[in-house]
């Protein structure tokens, strides 16, 4: 075993275009401390802190996107836009103001974003695409269940008709309706069902044609039986006995029409269903993919899950505003994720134009949303010193980050920093303190004397940093 001093003892926490784990520890713990001091003077003490858990899990699902495996890319999915869109309705519904509130928000998600390293263009674009494609799955996935669920209605209104109704030729007409979609569900389940491959090879062949024949079988059993009852339709519109005339059709039709028969034809159509749809799940999960299909199969198994969240989830929070408002519900579940595509397509839009920096995303998203919150501190009439802090962060924030992100560029990942990133980090809030105590002696200085403005100030706090930030070279 070596002695001696290790220099490859790494501190930085991913790629190159991550800054090094000091000093997005100092980001997180400028935007986390000034978080906590708004929420006390506002009287919330968690609230912000507590959008910094859903930013957390939008920019951990962005990560997973990027992932090879389909489940991690799912899970991925399921975090991205849930998470972005709910970070986004708090930040939408939550009383007082919205710059405030949402300026802390973009803080808490660019500081996520820097250290899962997701505010490339690379990683957005990937996120717009794969949630544009999850989103569509979504509505496919709504639209189906909800013809799934008016068709199970109609068929449970027909069975319940078939039971219950006196005329023999009503009841007769049901029945072969019944049957009709018991063959058919059958038919279905045969063509999911792994019964070719869980033969012996050599029986395979026999197999493979008695299951041919099978499926021609219950086809044309299946479109008898509905048309036939079809046909029959006509003698409901007469007024015709039809089946009362034939001696003894009464009780053979009642018997076949009691709950001891239909019931367990149900039962068979169901378990076919059910085991068509088993079969079919098992074989996605367990099939390889390329890339391009992987991506598909997990946008449409994120697209299921959608529903899942949205049906008992969403619906029974949100029962009430559903009853009083339905549009305004749907608005928000339907159009609440496209204002969150359009938020990540405008972040992609910047990143390419050269708007806002490829490689610094994170801090630079971090030091914007402080400086959001400190325009609504300001109108909100809150504190001098901590409206001026609060600029002074979103200047360390950026200056920490960017510090920390040349490192990781220069040096790599191997060599120990931390010494001088804490020295860096010092000074930078030492810089910052001493310009947020100066700028609050002149504010109460001005104060006292004739008056004064906070947001004068504040442009005043910003002249003070970067005047430091250039002295310090």
């Amino acid at each position: 075993m070596p002695f001696g001093p290790r220099l490859d003892r790494p501190t930085a926490v991913g790629d190159e275009g991550r800054p090094r784990e000091t000093s997005l520890g100092l980001v997180a713990a400028t935007v986390v401390a000034l978080a906590l001091a708004t929420g006390f003077v506002v009287g919330e003490p968690t609230f912000l802190t507590s959008l910094g858990l859903v930013a957390g899990l939008a920019t951990a699902g962005v990560a997973l996107l990027d992932r090879d495996t389909l489940g991690e890319r799912v899970v991925g999915h399921l975090l991205f836009l849930p998470g972005a869109t709910l970070l986004g309705l708090l930040v939408a519904l939550t009383p007082g103001n919205a710059y405030l509130v949402g300026g802390y928000a973009l803080a808490l998600l660019g500081t996520a974003a820097a250290w899962a390293d997701v505010a490339d263009d690379e990683a957005l674009e990937g996120a717009l695409s794969q949630g544009i494609l999850s989103y569509v799955f979504g509505l496919c996935w709504l639209f189906g269940a909800a013809i799934a669920a008016a068709a199970g209605f109609l068929g449970w209104r027909l069975v319940a008709g078939t039971v219950a109704a006196a005329d023999p030729t009503v009841a007769a007409i049901g029945f072969l309706f019944v049957v009709g979609a018991v063959l058919g569900a059958v038919r279905l389940s045969l063509g999911r069902l792994p019964v070719v491959q869980l033969t012996a090879r050599t029986r395979r062949d026999a197999v493979r044609e008695r299951l041919e024949r099978g499926k021609r079988a219950l086809s044309l059993a299946a479109a008898a039986a509905a048309g036939v009852g079809l046909v029959s339709l006509v003698f409901t519109a007469t007024d015709s006995p039809a089946l009362a005339l034939v001696p003894g059709a009464t009780p053979v039709v009642g018997a076949l029409t009691s709950v001891f028969v239909v019931g367990p034809l149900l039962a068979v159509g169901g378990l076919a269903l059910l085991s068509a749809g088993v079969a079919a799940a098992a074989r996605q999960v367990t099939q390889r993919y390329d890339e391009h299909k992987t991506k598909t199969v997990a946008a449409g198994a994120a697209g299921g899950g959608y529903l899942v969240v949205v049906l008992f989830g969403v619906v029974p929070q949100a029962a009430g505003l559903f009853v009083f408002s339905p549009f305004l519900f749907l608005a928000g579940v339907l159009l609440a994720p496209l204002g969150v595509l359009v938020g990540v397509g405008l972040a992609l839009v910047a990143v390419r134009i050269d708007l806002f920096p490829e490689r610094a995303g994170g801090p630079a998203l971090a030091a914007a949303g402080l400086v959001l919150a400190a325009v609504g501190a300001d109108s909100m009439g809150l504190p001098a010193p901590l409206v001026f802090a609060t600029v002074a962060g979103a200047l360390v924030v950026w200056d920490a980050g960017s510090f920390g992100l040349g490192l990781t560029a220069e040096l790599g990942h191997r060599p120990d920093t931390r010494r001088l990133e804490l020295y860096h980090g010092v000074f930078a809030v030492g810089i910052g303190a001493v310009a947020v105590l100066g700028a609050t002696a002149l504010y109460a200085v001005r104060t006292t004397t004739g008056g004064g403005h906070t947001l004068a100030m504040t442009a005043a706090v910003v002249g003070t940093l970067l005047l430091g930030a250039l002295l310090r070279g």
